[in-house]
Order: C-alpha cells, then structure tokens, then sequence
C-alpha cells in the first residue's frame, strides 16, 4: 500500500511540473508587434510606392515571424484617431498530430508539407498587409506625426518589443506643430532639440506616461527627392528627441530607397 501511495504521489508530481514547464512556456514567449505608417498627406508624391512595396515585402519576410501582430497606420490629419489603426495577426498552422508509425521519408514529406501551407499563410497575411499600407486615401492637408507617439504608447503596453517602419517625409505639419513656419528649417541642432522638448511636454499632459522603451528599432524611409532637402540638416534631432525622452534607447535609421 505504502508503494502504491509513494507511486501515485511520484506520477502527481511529474504531472504537476510538467504542467507548470508548459505554462511558464506559454506565457513566456515574447510578443511581437510591427508598427508600419504611411504618409498619405498631399505633401508626399506617389511616385516612390512601386519601391516602398519591394521595400515592404523584404522586411516583412526578415521581421516577421510567429507571435507576430502587425498595426498598420496612416499618417494624415486624423493620425491620432482610434480608427487609424488596422490589424493583423499571423499564426502558423497547426501541425497534424498523427500516431501511425511513419518512415524516415514520410516524416521528412511532411515537414516540407508543413512548411509550404507555413509559407502560404505568411504569404497571404504579407498581402492583406501591403494592401492596406498602401490603400488609396484622400490626400490631406495636415501632416500628423509626432501626435501618434501617445497611441504608439498605448499599444505598447500588451508587447514585449516592437519595430517601427514609415514611409514619410517626416515634416510634421498640423496644429500642434507646423515645421513649415516659423525658422523652420530648424536652424540648429539645440533649436531642435528644445523644441522637442516643450512638444514632449505638451503630449505628456495629454495622457498617461510616454513609454517607448519596447521599440528595438526604428525605420524612416523618406522620399528619393524630397521637396525640401534643408529640414533633413536638424530635424532628425527633433525626432531623435522625441523618441529619447520616450525612453527608446536605439538610433533612428534614416534612408532613402
């Protein structure tokens, strides 16, 4: 009786930590989320989209993988809306679970099965999301972008890390901050960084904490001809800025295609 009982208390047990190994799995898999805007503002020429969409594809096959949720995000008047965000979320098929007693060469059948309805799926979802970055909208007249770092914010909340792409000029042009008046140009490097500052400020009282410190890189892909060549002298430092006092801790990565 005293085996039996020692044999019952033992099988408890491996269930028992074969359990909890299979929750801390679960919930310690880390999520990721893409976040990818696009300038649909009339200052910004569709001329760039046949490479922005080559662009696109490659980074999604190299960043996107399984746990991975994409937000795709227009940048125009209405950028902090809570309607401008659409979402996508990837997972890979499940596997078929089968008991039969399988050859080496069947098994390897399989997987390769398996990996083709992967790629299929990847594929199909890569689609919907290229076709949404890059939907025909009606052209606006504000250029709304440091304001979607509050709603950025927010959606970091239910990640572990996240990457950010955008299509854009990335010359800020709404009621809140207008790059295009004033001396802008930004005519240094400190008039940047303090203008920054008071802008970070002023978002900060409009809601809870900024915090982008689950970015591990940012992508700024601007257009091959700019209109204005002299906001890229100093206005990265303003954007530098905003995304440090937003405790993002990485560089951002300027470049054209």
């Amino acid at each position: 009786m005293k085996k039996i009982s020692t044999l019952i208390a033992t099988v408890l047990l491996i269930l028992s930590l074969t359990s909890c190994h299979k929750e801390v799995t679960e919930n310690t898999t880390p999520k990721h989320l893409i976040i990818l805007m696009k300038d649909k503002s009339a200052s910004v020429s569709e001329k760039d989209t046949e490479k922005e969409t080559k662009h696109l594809k490659s980074y999604l096959a190299q960043y996107m993988a399984e746990n991975t949720d994409v937000v795709v995000m227009d940048i125009n008047s209405n950028s902090n809306s809570r309607t401008n965000a659409k979402w996508f979320y990837y997972k890979a098929p499940k596997r078929q679970v089968s008991n039969r007693n399988k050859t080496k060469k069947q098994e390897e059948l399989d997987e390769v099965m398996y990996q083709e309805k992967v790629h299929k799926t990847l594929e199909a979802t890569q689609k919907k999301i290229i076709k949404a970055m890059f939907a025909e909208a009606s052209p606006s007249n504000e250029t709304a972008i440091v304001e979607l770092v509050i709603p950025i914010s927010e959606m970091l909340k239910n990640y572990d890390k996240a990457s950010v792409l955008v299509y854009s000029d990335f010359i800020q042009e709404s009621g809140f901050r207008n790059f295009t008046k004033g001396q802008w140009a930004m005519p240094s490097k400190s008039y940047a960084v303090d203008v920054a500052t008071k802008d970070f400020e002023r978002l900060q009282q409009q809601g809870s904490e900024i915090d982008l410190s689950k970015i591990s890189f940012v992508d700024v892909v601007t257009p091959n001809n700019p209109q204005n060549e002299k906001y890229y002298v100093n206005m990265p430092f303003y954007w530098d800025e905003i995304f440090r006092l937003g405790k993002y801790s990485g560089n951002i990565d300027w470049k054209k295609l």
